[in-house]
């Protein structure tokens, strides 16, 4: 009776192994990077319609981070204070979670030369900063885009284009695919 036991243990030791080495390998599933689609996600913030949205770079630094900023509830950021308040970099939370930003500081005798204006023929917005833009990492320019893209104009996806002390940059919208 004991070799009976032991046989069956044994079995079923050796069926749960095979159980979990299938479920391991994955049935032949093979890895798949990110799938680009769309606009970045909209997302409901706690406080109301008067909170803006800035983007930072995850701690990896592989992809942007949306972090809520408001500075009352009564009160709604136009798009330049905005822009400047991201040029400044990530404080408080956001900063001690790790976020960062590949932004370059603005000193504080040229934060006048930071603007966001309509674009001509109502195109979207544009962002003046007084620094070279075309050598910003991609990252960089999501920042900005999708910062001001999605909450200089409430309740709208806007088009931005970014013109630096070098050159302009051709209009882009805040996409997923800009990581």
């Amino acid at each position: 009776m004991t070799g009976r036991k032991t046989r069956s243990r044994a079995a079923a030791v050796t069926a749960a192994l095979t159980g979990c080495a299938l479920l391991l390998t994955g049935c032949g599933i093979k890895r798949t990077g990110v799938i680009e689609s769309g606009h970045a996600a909209a997302a409901k913030v706690p406080g109301g319609k008067n909170i803006a949205v800035l983007y930072f770079i995850s701690k990896d630094g592989d992809r942007l981070v949306p972090v809520p900023f408001s500075i009352g509830t009564d009160y709604i950021l136009a798009p330049t204070p905005l822009l400047r308040v991201l040029l400044n970099g990530p404080i408080g939370p956001s900063s001690a979670a790790g976020l960062t930003t590949q932004l370059p500081k603005v000193p504080g005798d040229k934060s006048d030369a930071v603007t966001v204006r309509r674009s001509p023929q109502d195109k979207g917005l544009t962002v003046q900063v007084p620094f070279a833009v075309s050598g910003l990492s991609e990252l960089a320019r999501a920042q900005l885009v999708c910062t001001i893209g999605v909450s200089g104009v409430r309740d709208t996806v806007s088009p931005v284009t970014i013109e630096g002390t070098d050159t302009t940059l051709p209009s882009a919208d805040c996409r997923t695919s800009q990581r």
